[in-house]
């Protein structure tokens, strides 16, 4: 058998068993995370509470609570793990990152009547981080498969805004964000011919990366309205979105036979295309009486409706059909907050789901989500001399899901700490 037949063989097999790890979705649109830390301890029921500067991420017209003005930092820490199981074979990827997640200042303007106040900044509020692990023997391909898929990294927007008081209780605000973001994908597998079930094929190897860069403007606009007795109603809506992304892909194969090896130089392809993303729709509920606070949030994108209004000349787009391979994003935050000791502490805690968007189909494998993503979540704040807030908070949640012959469990932990210096 010549060895061009052979190669062209070994690339075929490798090619339809490298699709089963593979990233298929476009993880910008599914990958929530949240910003500030007194936010995500109550589940990310914020946008009826907002006064400080994640206001202009969660709902602007918070803005017009804030009672002074403000300098706003917070970190975050997250550890991703995800056990998986291949042919029944258990194998674990881990990942974790530390990254700045807010820094911002709110600046209220003197006015006769009512309030009139200003902010701007950076946030981060989607982490890209993600990955699995394979370790097993592929019974439907014969080979001894082992690798490792991975995402690294996180959507930020550059922000400002403002809002005014309307009627006394009433507020407005909006908020331009640039959104800036990259991510690197990377993988490596290896197929190894441990049953001579393939004539003279020892071992397949491939590795691939995938860098990404993503640039859009999205305009953020939100109503509040809030009762003396403690009651507080919210409206949210963020415009679509076009998302440019420029894209680098290079690969590399090395075919190991009997009588010899093969070694392919790497490729490397460069391009650009964009996504356009939908409407996202958004409701508030918050209710304050005495020490407590209870909180609800629910946000919607109709994720189907995304589009590519630019295609790439060279790379092929990670989703064939928005209607067919995305479920609807309806995200539900609940939350709760208890302060004691005259306001200077606060005890919080709260519940989100996330559901898992991307479910295949089409010409993908499809994706069979089991458990959604639930997420539960904690913390508490303090405030030194009624001029320094410090919040921290915590996320654990995750999800379980089968593509194919391979069965994810995903847990994810989050910590936030925020500081806020008011002047």
């Amino acid at each position: 058998m010549g060895r061009g037949f052979r190669w062209s063989v070994a690339m075929l097999v490798s090619l339809g068993l490298f699709a089963d790890p593979a990233r298929a979705q476009e993880v910008v649109l599914d990958s929530y995370a949240g910003i500030g830390a007194r936010a995500m301890a109550m589940g990310g029921a914020y946008s009826a509470l907002s006064s400080d500067f994640t206001g202009l991420f969660w709902n602007p017209a918070g803005l017009a609570r804030a009672s002074s003005g403000e300098f706003y930092t917070s970190f975050s820490h997250e550890s991703f793990r995800n056990q998986s199981r291949f042919y029944g074979s258990p194998s674990t990827n881990r990942l974790s990152s530390s990254r700045l997640n807010a820094i911002g200042i709110v600046a209220p303007y003197p006015v006769l009547q009512g309030s009139l106040t200003f902010g701007g900044g950076y946030g981060k509020t989607q982490s890209l981080n993600s990955g699995l692990c394979i370790d097993g023997y592929d019974t439907a391909a014969d080979f001894e498969k082992s690798g490792v898929s991975e995402d690294r990294g996180s959507m930020g927007a550059y922000v400002a805004g403002g809002a005014v008081d309307l009627a006394p209780g009433t507020s407005v605000g909006v908020s331009l964000q640039v959104w800036r973001g990259s991510n690197r994908f990377e993988q490596e597998l290896t197929q190894t011919d441990t049953r001579d079930a393939h004539g003279d094929t020892v071992r397949l190897y491939q590795s691939l990366a995938l860098s990404d860069d993503y640039k859009g403007i999205r305009l953020r606009a939100g109503f509040l309205y809030h009762h003396p007795s403690g009651l507080r109603f919210g409206l949210m809506v963020a415009s679509p979105m076009t998302m440019n992304v420029s894209s680098t892909f290079e690969d590399s194969y090395e075919d190991v036979f009997e009588d010899g090896t093969d070694t392919y130089p790497v490729e490397r392809i460069s391009d650009t295309y964009s996504i356009r993303y939908p409407f996202e729709f958004g409701a508030a509920a918050a209710w304050e009486r005495g020490r407590f606070t209870l909180a609800g949030d629910a946000a919607y994108a109709d994720l189907q409706g995304a589009t590519y209004s630019e295609l790439p000349a060279s790379i092929a787009p990670q989703v064939d059909d928005f209607r067919v391979e995305y479920r609807s994003a309806f995200r539900l935050h609940l939350g709760g907050e208890y302060r004691l000791l005259d306001d200077r502490l606060a005890l919080r805690a709260g519940y989100y789901r996330d559901p898992v968007s991307y479910k295949g189909g089409g010409s993908r494998p499809q994706v069979r989500v089991e458990n959604d993503r639930d997420v539960f979540t904690f913390g508490l704040g303090g405030l030194l001399e009624q001029t320094v807030a410090l919040d921290v908070g915590m996320t654990v949640g995750g999800y379980r899901q089968i593509e194919g012959s391979r069965e994810d469990h995903v847990r994810s932990v989050r910590i936030f700490a925020s500081t806020g210096y008011k002047f």
